[in-house]
């Protein structure tokens, strides 16, 4: 397991949601999750380049959303009908793949259960961003308690 720790300031993400999940690979590799990464992809403004990212956000009753969508510089650049979320200034742990899985994403959240069980880090049950540049280029920031 690998990590390290990061200030991440607040930003604005923008996309499509969906409800009730529990953040996981098998979440983040899913179909319903990986079908709204294609219809990002296929908008007519959608730059190849630019990472998609899965910002998982808590809601009161502590059950998770994720949002698939892009960082935007503001509010009023996020698409019309596009849900709109504000994640504040956090320290996260930063994970990348270290190879001990052929899949990069299952790689990710195994590290993180290793850290959490292992007590090198203290998940703060906030934001945790997934950020992917391609299907083998992914990182995962997870907020931690500091």
């Amino acid at each position: 397991m690998s990590y390290s720790i990061v200030v991440r300031n607040e930003a604005v993400y923008g996309g499509l949601v969906v409800p009730r999940v529990r953040p996981s690979f098998k979440v983040s590799t899913g179909d319903l999750v990986e079908f709204l990464r294609e219809r990002l992809r296929e908008r007519d403004d959608a730059d190849p380049a630019q990472p998609i990212y899965s910002v998982y956000v808590p809601d009161p009753a502590g059950n998770y959303n994720v949002v698939v969508g892009y960082d935007y510089p503001s509010p009023a650049e996020v698409p019309v009908g596009d849900v709109l979320i504000h994640v504040p200034k956090a320290v996260y742990a930063r994970f990348i793949p270290n190879g001990d899985y052929r899949d990069p994403v299952e790689d990710l959240w195994a590290q993180v259960d290793d850290a959490v069980a292992s007590a090198d880090i203290a998940r703060a049950y906030r934001e945790e961003i997934e950020i992917w540049r391609s299907a083998t280029d992914v990182e995962l920031l997870i907020a931690i308690l500091i």
